[in-house]
Parts: C-alpha cells; sequence; structure tokens
C-alpha cells in the first residue's frame, strides 16, 4: 500500500542525523495527525454506509469510488484506520494463513474456546411484563459458561411465576475462529466521504495538515 500521494499533504521539519557530523535531513512530520471531525463522521449527508466486498483493498476502492487509487487515505482518515493491515478485513486466504499462523491450524482455531456469551431470549407468552416475541435476555453478553438466568412473569389475577432458565439454554460458546472472523467482517463495515465533498475535504486537510503546533 503506497502512501506517497498520503506524506505529501505532511509538513517536513529537519531532522540532525545523529552521526556527529552535525548535519540535518529533511524528513516528513509523520507525528503531524489530523482526525475527520466528529461532526463530519456523524452528519449523514457527508458519508454512506458501505460494505467492503472480498480482495477490495483501499486503492481499488478509492479508484472505483473516487476515480484515483491515491485517495485510499481519504478512505483511511475517515475510518480512523491508523493500520490498514489490521483494520482493514482479510480475504479468504489471507486469513486462513492469519489463522494457521496464530493457532497451529483452523482446525485448532475452531476448537479453542475464546469465551462464551449469552444467547437471545424471547418471550413465548404475553404478561404483565412482556408480549409474546419481546427480547428477555438479549444475545451476545460475555458471560461465564455457568451463568443462569431467571425472571419473574406474571398474569393478572395470577400470582408470579419463576421462570428460570439454565447455562445450556442460554449460554453459547465461541471458538477463537469464530472471534476471528466476526472481527475480520465487522471490518468490512465503512463509511465513505460522499464524492462530491472530496475537493472541499482534501483542501480542508492540506489547511490543517500544514498549521503550526
Amino acid at each position: 500500500m503506497s502512501d506517497g500521494y498520503y506524506f505529501r499533504h505532511f509538513p517536513t521539519i529537519p531532522y540532525e542525523t545523529f552521526d556527529g557530523s552535525g548535519q540535518y535531513k529533511v524528513v516528513i512530520d509523520i507525528f503531524k495527525r489530523v482526525r475527520a471531525t466528529l461532526a463530519a463522521r456523524q452528519d449523514s449527508s457527508v458519508y454512506y454506509n458501505y460494505t467492503l466486498k472480498e480482495k477490495e483493498s483501499p486503492e481499488v476502492l478509492a479508484f472505483k469510488y473516487y476515480g484515483q487509487p491515491q485517495y485510499h487515505w481519504v478512505i483511511l482518515l475517515m475510518n480512523e484506520m491508523r493500520d490498514p493491515f489490521w483494520s482493514w478485513p482479510l480475504d479468504g486466504r489471507s486469513f486462513q494463513k492469519y489463522l494457521d499462523k496464530k493457532y497451529g491450524s483452523i482446525a485448532i482455531a475452531k476448537t479453542t474456546i475464546s469465551h462464551y456469551r449469552t444467547k437471545e431470549i424471547l418471550a413465548t407468552t404475553t404478561d404483565d411484563n412482556y408480549n409474546v416475541g419481546d427480547v428477555i435476555l438479549r444475545k451476545g453478553t460475555n458471560v461465564s459458561s455457568d451463568f443462569s438466568y431467571s425472571y419473574t412473569t406474571s398474569v393478572s389475577g395470577v400470582p408470579g411465576s419463576l421462570y428460570t432458565w439454565l447455562p445450556v439454554d442460554v449460554v453459547e460458546s465461541v471458538s477463537m475462529y469464530d472471534k476471528e472472523d466476526e472481527a475480520n467482517e465487522k471490518n468490512r463495515k465503512i463509511i465513505l466521504l460522499r464524492r462530491n465533498l472530496l475537493t472541499e475535504f482534501v483542501d480542508e486537510f492540506d489547511n490543517l495538515i500544514t498549521m503550526r503546533r
């Protein structure tokens, strides 16, 4: 991934060579950072949501959407991606290689438990607290393997009853494979600055990045 176009926006500073010569080199001030403003990221008129396709790199997407691959930095900046290698989704082959290297094999990743989480529990009857289909217990809360859940329900004129779900009913295990796959898929959900705002965005970035601290 070439960042030459991105770094041309950064100011330069004199940097001592530390070789005893007293000479200085002109280098890019990589410590200067400008984040996309919160207002821009929260205003849906500025961006729209996008789901990345398989093997769709920042450069490929920038070419498809903005007409120039060098605008990949705009995509990364809007999504606050400091490390594109880990923030961008891996393609199928790269994902398998990553799992093989980290866990030894995909089979091991699938059989190694990462954590446990709650299943979704819906009301099956209507009472004073819930209607049929209401969510009683939300899915996805991390819990221990022996977690159980109870709640009291009652119908008008009928004494309350205690409903208890045992671990087998409300807890599901999440393998290391599932955890990594979900994280990788989550990276596919990004935002794209709208095309008609690109020139204004780049100009504003130029102005901000060249300002003195």
